[in-house]
């Protein structure tokens, strides 16, 4: 078996993150309220320290070409192969567990949409040193959020990576071509087959001027089965996109 070859990244990115993630909060500020970490709390830290980057566990190997899932000894998992998904290609930063599933559940469930810098952060410099699309993307669309849901959270977690890497990556992103039209259960705690069904038919592009003809990187948070980012693909190709790949914080 193969060295995981996405693991010579972790270094690199936690080295990099340290240059990146001080804090920029009002020294004053910072004697009253010192910085802590988010995931263990570490005081003085950067909203996620070095020793919390260190521990985001890298995607298996070897992986599925396709979905960058676990694959066995085969060239693309079983699912892959048995439905091709709508998505020419999906990669995550890592696997969804550990301090990345801690850190996911702070940014997306608790309230703490700051925790997008960091992340986005990390995640575009994994999309800078790792070798994971062919092709350039044109336009970064994250994964919409239902105007329901939306008023409930207050913010959409995948918009808000999308306005970090859309800065760190030099991409336009585009949030306003897909849409969520409708508010489907949450996938949390549904099976494979049931993930899938729950979501038919539940996104659309209204228009797609902005899409044809387009390499799109399409952009969520978690990816376990693959059903969001296959159904949102199925939406960008049928308005005419070219190609889309998905990049997610974490799979499994």
């Amino acid at each position: 078996m193969n060295p995981n070859p996405h693991a010579a990244h972790v270094p690199t990115l936690t080295r990099a993150a340290r240059r990146l993630f001080v804090s920029a909060a009002d020294p004053f500020l910072s004697l009253l309220y010192p910085p802590k970490c988010a995931t263990c709390g570490l005081l003085g830290s950067a909203l996620i320290c070095d020793q919390c980057l260190a521990q985001f566990t890298p995607p298996p190997n070897p992986s599925c070409v396709q979905c960058g899932l676990s694959s066995g000894e085969a060239e693309a998992c079983r699912h892959c192969a048995r439905r091709p998904p709508a998505f020419d290609r999906a990669r995550a930063l890592g696997s969804y567990d550990g301090v990345l599933r801690h850190a996911i559940h702070l940014f997306k469930y608790r309230d703490r949409p700051q925790l997008a810098e960091p992340l986005g952060r990390v995640l575009a410099l994994y999309f800078q040193t790792a070798d994971l699309f062919p092709t350039p993307c044109d336009l970064i669309v994250p994964v919409p959020m239902h105007p329901t849901r939306r008023r409930v959270r207050g913010y959409n977690q995948s918009e808000r990576l999308a306005r970090v890497l859309s800065q760190e990556l030099a991409i336009p992103r585009d949030t306003t071509s897909l849409r969520r039209v409708r508010n489907t259960r949450p996938q949390v705690g549904l099976a494979s087959g049931a993930r899938e069904s729950n979501l038919l038919g539940a996104f659309a592009v209204r228009d797609a001027t902005n899409i044809a003809g387009k390499t799109l990187l399409l952009l969520d948070d978690v990816s376990t089965t693959g059903a969001s980012i296959h159904e949102c693909a199925a939406a960008l190709k049928s308005a005419g996109a070219k190609t889309v790949y998905a990049l997610t914080l974490a799979a499994g």
